[in-house]
């Protein structure tokens, strides 16, 4: 049985290895950051509105795209904005053709909401009919060429929701942590730091990971503002 909600429905995650013709993509390609993506067909117009965010250092790659609107001709996009929340970057704007869109409109499949670009590569969740998405991939081998695209079916909800969470905010977020950050608010979740009474205390984190308690105590600090920073304005 394909699929894991109907032997005739399936997922399928897709990796296009090129930007291509996109703007978000070439940021996130010329930056090696991560632009969380969301597109939507407005009703009634043949326009596409697009948003693009990211904790990305991209000042200085996107105003040399914006001078040279070479990218945004070829994106077919013709109005752009750029606002800095914190350190957050939103990109969004108007676009006339969306082909990436078109491709699955025409093959009748559905693209799931947001997706990321990753260094410029496009990760994203499709869903249709088994016999829709196998003419999607022919299209998209053809367009984006062959050799840029790799697929493979969603057979499980573990694997749906490992994609799902993968292509969010809150991964955008942790994009901010350095992998020291990392390392340590994991081995605090995973030791019991954060329960009541604590199973384990900075002294033994920083004991199994050869760092002092004082290093440790910085960089759980510097995580956890990283994370609550983003979600501030929603705790009100």
């Amino acid at each position: 049985m394909s699929g894991f909600i109907d032997q005739n429905m399936a997922f399928y995650n897709v990796r296009i290895k090129t930007s291509k013709n996109s703007f978000l993509g070439k940021i996130s390609e010329l930056s090696s950051s991560r632009v969380l993506v969301n597109v939507y067909n407005l009703p009634n117009h043949d326009y596409y509105f697009i948003a693009g965010m990211t904790y990305g250092k991209i000042d200085v790659i996107t105003k040399q795209l914006l001078r040279d609107d070479y990218y945004l001709k070829k994106s077919k996009i013709f109005r752009i904005n750029i606002q800095k929340i914190g350190d957050l970057y939103i990109i969004y704007g108007l676009k006339r053709i969306c082909e990436f869109y078109r491709l699955a409109q025409e093959n009748n499949v559905n693209i799931v909401v947001p997706y990321i670009f990753d260094r410029g590569s496009r990760d994203y969740l499709v869903v249709g009919s088994m016999e829709s998405l196998r003419n999607y991939i022919k299209a998209l081998e053809e367009y984006y060429g062959s050799e840029n695209i790799k697929f493979s079916e969603i057979d499980s909800v573990e694997k749906f929701s490992s994609v799902i969470v993968r292509e969010s905010m809150l991964n955008l977020i942790l994009d901010k942590l350095t992998p020291s950050e990392r390392k340590i608010l994991r081995l605090a979740l995973d030791s019991g730091y954060f329960e009541y009474p604590k199973n384990a205390g900075q002294f033994e984190i920083g004991s199994y990971l050869g760092l002092s308690k004082v290093t440790v105590s910085i960089h759980l600090r510097k995580a956890l503002k990283k994370i609550l920073k983003d979600f501030a304005q929603f705790l009100e």
